[in-house]
């Protein structure tokens, strides 16, 4: 059963991550997830008020019985005249819908990486080989349709493992655009519309960060500005784990398909959960996350 808990800070286990708060006269001890300190840890101090959502189950932990935090609500130090707001997650979804509602010309992204070897190869290095993307204007028109399988620089003939998880060939590959042609198209779109390039987690903007490296090519790392929209579901709904592409979109659509690996389509998937996470920012449409929270 949930239960939301509000009051003053009286201790703080930074080691062991737990906080205190006197609850109808009685002292309780709450325990926080690592990546919620990582989250609003400089927040935390002494004597200042917090609410939060707990599971109502208690456990013992290290000594003490302790009940989970769920998510924190706010937390503020309480004044006279005005108090001090230091975190409080009605700013950070309306921050989030202003951001989303402000976002003009976008790029949907997504790449697939060729894979280490079964056996371990200390040479190794991922390489982008596929990338799929939908570029289009503040109106959802379609500017751009990207489907490109690219070369790799390095190593050019494909692992076992690479040719069995995205269902490619060899001679698909060899095939393909060089990256620096890619390279070129993307710096021109870049420059030219300067969109929000929306992802699905951190790795494939990580990725085109270490290929510009590895194809020694000037990095785009200032001029690109990239959305993790996995990132902000799970800051927005306080999911605890990661939510997977295609789980995130049967949230939206009726979708219920088998995921094939294929960067243009999860560049569709990444498009319509970000319409569909939309209208629920703007309280169009409910979704139920109860399965990932």
């Amino acid at each position: 059963m949930k239960k939301t808990i509000s009051g003053r800070i009286l201790c703080i286990d930074e080691e062991d991550r737990i906080i205190s708060i006197k609850v109808s006269n009685q002292i309780m001890f709450f325990y926080l997830q690592r990546s919620m300190v990582n989250r609003i840890g400089k927040y935390l101090s002494i004597s200042r008020f917090i609410q939060f959502v707990i599971d109502d189950e208690k456990r013992v932990y290290r000594g003490r019985k302790v009940s989970n935090i769920d998510y924190v609500l706010k937390v503020m130090e309480i004044r006279r005249r005005k108090n001090i707001i230091y975190y409080d997650i009605m700013n950070i979804k309306e921050g989030t819908r202003d951001l989303i509602n402000s976002l003009d010309t976008k790029m949907f992204l997504d790449l697939e990486m060729s894979m280490h070897p079964y056996q371990q190869d200390k040479t190794f290095k991922q390489e982008i080989i596929q990338v799929g993307f939908y570029l289009v204007d503040k109106n959802d028109e379609i500017i751009e349709e990207y489907s490109q399988i690219i070369k790799p620089t390095t190593h050019p003939i494909l692992t076992k493992r690479t040719l069995k998880f995205l269902e490619i060939t060899q001679e698909d590959v060899d095939n393909g655009i060089n990256y620096k042609d890619f390279y070129e198209h993307f710096s021109q779109l870049v420059e030219k519309y300067a969109p929000a390039i929306i992802v699905w987690g951190r790795n494939d903007f990580l990725a085109l960060r270490e290929s510009y490296k590895l194809n020694k090519l000037p990095s785009l790392k200032k001029r690109t500005r990239y959305i993790n929209l996995l990132k902000i579901h799970k800051n927005y709904f306080n999911l605890k784990n990661d939510l997977g592409l295609f789980n995130a979109l049967k949230l939206y659509t009726s979708d219920n398909g088998k995921q094939i690996h294929n960067a243009l389509e999860d560049a569709m998937a990444t498009y319509k959960i970000f319409k569909g996470f939309q209208l629920v920012l703007n309280n169009e449409r409910n979704i139920n996350l109860k399965d990932y929270q």
